[in-house]
């Protein structure tokens, strides 16, 4: 059963998150929360992204119609509902996933405005350049993976 899923990853991913972004708040909070501090077990323990931490990032996923709200502690990420910003990510899901796959250069993706920062966008260039520094093989493979397999299906 796995590996059909992971077979059809690129099918699948854009209509999971969008499932996710009508399910409950809290639910949607627990499980950005735990999949987030998954993908970034590592960075979070090495300290990488202790200088968010008096920040909070909002994620805005335009076409979902979608806020998370990321602040740091104690090296965790929880994502909550609502928030004062310090920077704002914003975009549609498809500029997320080409971004987090790693099918489109992040910058490329600012220049032609699919994915915009507002705020300190000191701090967001800063999370921006973290973020894509991260190799995707290098992520725990029940997140990797199905990116992998997300920028072979949208490569091109």
């Amino acid at each position: 059963m796995l590996p059909t899923l992971f077979k059809h990853a690129d099918k699948l991913l854009r209509p999971g998150l969008q499932i996710l972004a009508y399910s409950p708040a809290g639910l949607q909070q627990h499980l950005a929360s735990h999949f987030f501090n998954l993908a970034l077990k590592k960075p979070l323990a090495e300290g990488l992204l202790d200088f968010l931490d008096t920040a909070t990032v909002r994620v805005e996923i335009r076409d979902l119609q979608q806020n998370w709200y990321f602040r740091l502690s104690q090296r965790r990420l929880r994502v909550e509902s609502q928030g004062e910003e310090t920077v704002c990510f914003s975009g549609e899901l498809q500029s997320f996933l080409l971004m987090a796959s790693q099918t489109v250069d992040p910058d490329t993706l600012f220049f032609r405005r699919q994915l915009s920062i507002s705020g300190d966008t000191e701090l967001g260039l800063a999370l921006k350049n973290l973020l894509d520094s991260l190799e995707l093989d290098q992520l725990p493979f029940m997140i990797g993976r199905p990116l992998q397999l997300y920028a072979q299906g949208h490569a091109g």
